[in-house]
C-alpha cells in the first residue's frame, strides 16, 4: 500500500509516524511518500520518507500500488483548501489512530481524522472528518467535533461539549461540561471555556473572552490567534 502523506513539517511526520505505528500493530507494512508545497525535495530528518514533490505533482505518484492519501497538516483552513484542492482525484482518505490512543465504545472516527498518541476518546462521541485530534488530548462522553476542527495536545473536553467546524483549540485549552464552540473559532493554549463561545472570533484567558474576530475567508486572522503569545499550536 502507498501513502501520499499531504505535508511534510514536524506535524506531518508526527501524523507518518503515527501511521506507521498503525500499521505495524495491524502487521501490515505501507510506503510513505511526502508532498508539500513548501519543503524541499529529500530524504526527512525522521527517516520515515522523503518528500517527492509538491502538492500538484501528486497525480505523477498514483500507478501501480493501491494508494491512499495522509492529511499532514493541523490548521482548519490549510485543511479545507488542500482537501478542494485533492477532491478531483477521488482517492481515500486515511483515519489515522496511533495505537496508543485510546478509543471507547460507540465512537466514530471520520474519514481523514487524526488521533495522536496519548489521545482519551471516551464513549458516544462523534468527530468529523478532517479532524486533529493531538497528543494526550481527552474527548470526554457525548462530545461532537466537528469536520476540520482542530484539538492541539493537552485539549481537555468535558461531557456533551460541541466544537464546531473549523475551530482551533490551544494547548491545554479546556471546555468545561455541556458548551459549545462555534465554528471557526479560535481557543488560546491555556484558554478555560466556561460558557458557550460563539464562531467566528478568538478567545484567550480564563475565563475565555474574545480578543478578535476571526476572518470568515482567508483565515488569516484564525492562523495569528492561534500563534499568538495566548494561544500556541503545533
Amino acid at each position: 500500500m502507498r501513502y501520499l502523506v499531504i505535508g511534510a513539517s514536524g506535524h506531518a511526520q508526527e501524523v507518518a509516524w503515527s501511521l506507521r505505528e498503525q500499521l505495524a500493530s495491524r502487521g501490515e507494512r505501507g510506503e510513505l511518500r511526502f508532498f508539500d508545497d513548501g519543503v524541499a525535495r529529500g530524504a526527512l530528518p525522521s527517516g520515515l520518507g522523503a518528500v517527492v514533490g509538491t502538492v500538484d505533482e501528486v497525480t505523477r505518484h498514483l500507478d501501480g500500488d493501491e494508494v491512499a492519501l495522509v492529511l499532514g497538516v493541523g490548521i482548519p483552513r490549510t485543511k479545507v483548501a488542500l482537501v478542494a484542492r485533492l477532491e478531483p482525484l477521488a482517492l481515500r482518505w486515511t483515519t489515522v489512530v496511533h495505537p496508543r490512543a485510546t478509543i471507547g465504545p460507540n465512537v466514530a472516527l471520520g474519514d481523514g481524522t487524526y488521533v495522536a498518541a496519548g489521545a482519551i476518546v471516551t464513549v458516544n462521541v462523534r468527530i468529523g472528518r478532517f479532524v486533529t485530534v493531538n497528543m494526550h488530548c481527552q474527548v470526554a462522553h457525548d462530545d461532537v467535533v466537528e469536520d476540520f476542527a482542530t484539538l492541539h495536545p493537552d485539549v481537555h473536553l468535558s461531557g456533551k461539549v460541541t466544537i464546531g467546524e473549523g475551530s482551533e483549540l490551544g494547548t491545554g485549552a479546556v471546555v468545561i461540561p455541556g458548551l459549545r464552540v462555534g465554528a471557526w473559532a479560535v481557543l488560546g493554549a491555556g484558554a478555560v471555556a466556561v460558557r458557550s463561545v460563539p464562531g467566528g472570533a478568538c478567545y484567550t484567558g480564563m475565563p475565555a473572552r474574545t480578543i478578535a474576530r476571526t476572518d470568515a475567508t482567508s483565515g488569516g486572522s484564525q492562523r495569528r490567534c492561534a500563534t499568538s503569545p495566548a494561544a500556541g499550536g503545533s
